[in-house]
């Protein structure tokens, strides 16, 4: 009899149970209104997202923070809303990639300015060993590479791949690249 009892609550208990998810209809994969504003690339849902106090250092479930989607975006005015926030100008992804890594590679002039002026650290690297010279190189970004060697970055550091910038420049076939490295003592 008690075990009759018992099956009964357990099979009671179970079915109540799954019930309550499928009421609440929770997505845990949903973008927020910052992200989903800087996603869209609307400055102005942005801003009002931040004025309603949202964490301008959330991300989302690959790690990549609002402030590395708006460099991906290529968009300067989010990128500065979020810094004049709080957002943390180094935060990389799950893969290391930080905002000034992906400023160097898609080569915006404006962005790269920005972060190195809120304090960028010019040398971090990324799961691979890639600093943000390496990808500039290796995208043959001369203006980009210029920059960050101006700013102190280390020109014979190496990724994984034991390569270096000026390697990643002569894969890339440009000369302008390389000869700015060379200049600046890569070897």
């Amino acid at each position: 009899m008690k075990r009759l009892l018992l099956a009964t609550l357990f099979v009671a208990g179970l079915s109540a149970g799954s019930a309550a998810p499928a009421l609440a209809q929770i997505s845990l994969f949903q973008d927020t209104g910052l992200m989903q504003a800087v996603n869209d690339g609307d400055v102005a849902k942005v801003k009002g997202a931040l004025l309603r106090g949202e964490n301008p250092n959330q991300a989302d479930i690959h790690g990549k923070t609002a402030l590395l989607a708006a460099v991906d975006r290529s968009s300067p005015a989010m990128a500065g809303l979020l810094l004049d926030s709080g957002a943390n100008v180094n935060r990389a992804d799950k893969a290391g990639n930080t905002p000034l890594l992906a400023a160097a590679e898609s080569g915006n002039p404006d962005l790269i300015e920005l972060l190195l002026k809120k304090g960028a650290k010019v040398d971090m690297e990324n799961r691979e060993g890639m600093t943000p010279l390496m990808v500039a190189a290796r995208a043959g970004r001369a203006d980009v590479v210029e920059r960050l060697l101006k700013a102190g970055a280390k020109v014979d550091r190496s990724d994984f791949t034991g390569r270096t910038a000026l390697n990643w420049a002569q894969e890339s076939r440009n000369a302008r690249v390389g000869t700015l490295l060379r200049q600046a003592g890569a070897r």
